[in-house]
């Protein structure tokens, strides 16, 4: 009997009997998951934090959520998304678990398929106060992250802005949620904001329940989105 990956048990092995996505089957079998292997879902709740990574634009900064999706291939041949990488540790993208506006994002970034990639540091969460128009906004660091523009006539992510000095938004990133997010706040593009202070967030980690955990044969482990998970059709071994 076939059920999606979000609804089948935890820590049993499951067999892969399709995908109901072509991209997202594109992408697996990229990095070697396809229909016919073998899979765990594991019964954990990933706390992530953002983190910073050196790739060939510089170094960038990455939301918790968009580092979990990036899977490396590592020099020494093992892979891991870039959210579990130790600092110092290099490689290259060998592929994404994303939709077209998150990929878009990792694009701008510099961060394609294939793109040499190395670890700096795990970011401490921190809490960006924000005045845009007379009105105060606070955000996380993953959000603050998927702002793109232009301060002083330099392009940049807002994380890497100067405090008290106009940043022009010019593009949101992300996946389409956090961009609505972002929307709903009122951050849109030519919107002119100013970072006022920077002070330690109240959390230590955001602990994502809408990802499905799974780990493969080649002990690779994949976040996927609960919309992604659902397309995933397993059956028991």
């Amino acid at each position: 009997m076939l059920t999606s990956v979000d609804q089948a048990p935890f820590d049993a092995r499951l067999v892969i009997a399709a995908v109901h996505n072509e991209q997202l089957a594109d992408r697996l079998d990229r990095m070697g998951v396809n229909v016919g292997q073998t899979i765990i879902r594991l019964n954990e709740k990933p706390a992530f934090v953002p983190v910073k990574v050196k790739g060939p634009l510089g170094e960038v900064a990455l939301g918790a959520g968009m580092a979990a999706k990036i899977v490396v291939h590592h020099d020494d041949g093992h892979k891991t998304p870039v959210i579990e990488m130790e600092p110092g540790e290099k490689g290259h993208v060998e592929g994404l678990v994303c939709g077209p506006a998150l990929e878009k994002t990792l694009a701008l970034l510099g961060l394609k398929v294939d793109a040499e990639i190395t670890m700096v540091r795990a970011l401490p969460p921190m809490e960006y106060h924000i005045l845009m128009e007379g009105r105060r906004i606070r955000l996380a660091e993953g959000a603050a992250a998927k702002i793109w523009g232009e301060m002083g006539g330099q392009s940049m992510q807002f994380v890497s802005s100067a405090r008290g000095k106009p940043f022009i938004i010019r593009e949101l990133m992300g996946g389409e949620r956090a961009q609505a997010y972002l929307r709903e706040m009122g951050l849109l593009p030519d919107k002119t904001i100013i970072l006022e202070n920077l002070v330690p967030a109240p959390y230590v980690g955001r602990e994502d329940k809408e990802q499905t955990v799974l780990v493969a044969e080649s002990g690779l482990r994949l976040y996927l989105r609960l919309d992604q998970a659902r397309r995933v059709m397993v059956r028991p071994v």
